[in-house]
Formats: structure tokens, sequence, C-alpha cells
């Protein structure tokens, strides 16, 4: 029982994390972004902090993308300003819509992929 208690133990953290919860949290998360980037004028950087504080109630846990909080505050502001710059080369709601279910779902697929891939 012990060996197998301390072979447990060596696993990497992300065996551990469910790869498809954190993808869902992840790309939702993006996807509501782009949605208040698309159809508000709130500041990007409350939009930022409050999909921050959304993964926050998660318990969603950045290190497993090898990545911090800061860029992603950093890069959730950077799509809301270029959303809304590229607002009129998009089209329609409902075009932005189509866009935006095929972006989640390749991203969702992307990020399993990626924290399923054994790290070196």
């Amino acid at each position: 029982m012990k060996p197998l208690l301390l072979s447990l133990l060596l696993l990497p953290a992300v065996a551990f994390a469910n790869p498809t919860k954190m993808a869902d949290d992840y790309c939702d998360t993006f996807k509501d972004i782009s949605i208040k980037a698309y159809d508000t004028k709130e500041p990007a950087e409350k939009i930022a902090k409050d999909a921050m504080a959304s993964l926050n109630a998660k318990k969603f846990d950045f290190a497993k993308l090898e990545a911090t909080e800061a860029q992603f505050t950093e890069g959730a502001i950077e799509v809301v300003n270029s959303l809304r710059e590229a607002k009129s080369e998009i089209g329609s709601r409902a075009e932005f819509q189509d866009g935006l279910t095929q972006i989640v779902a390749a991203c969702k697929i992307q990020m399993v992929a990626a924290l399923e891939e054994p790290k070196k």
C-alpha cells in the first residue's frame, strides 16, 4: 500500500485536475469577455476584473497553464480592445455569435489537449 501512495504523490498535479472542467471554465469565461466587449461599453479593465473574479470563484488554477492572473488580465483587456476595434468588420450579432461559438469549441478542444499532454 505504501508504494502505491508514494507513486500517487509523484504524479504531476495536472493529473488530478479535471482538464475538461478547466477548459470549460476558461473558454466559457473567454466567451463571456467577448460578449461583454461586443454588447457593452464597460471598460476593458472592469470586464477583465469580473472575468478574473469568476475564475477565482471557480478556483481556477493558472499554474496548470503555466500562466499568471496578471497575464490573463492583460490578455483579457487586449481581447476586449481588439474585438471592439474590429466590431465593424465582424458583421451582425448573429455572425458574431456563430464565430464565437466556433472559437469557444476550438478553445476547449485545444485546452483539454494541452492539459492532458504529459509535462516534461
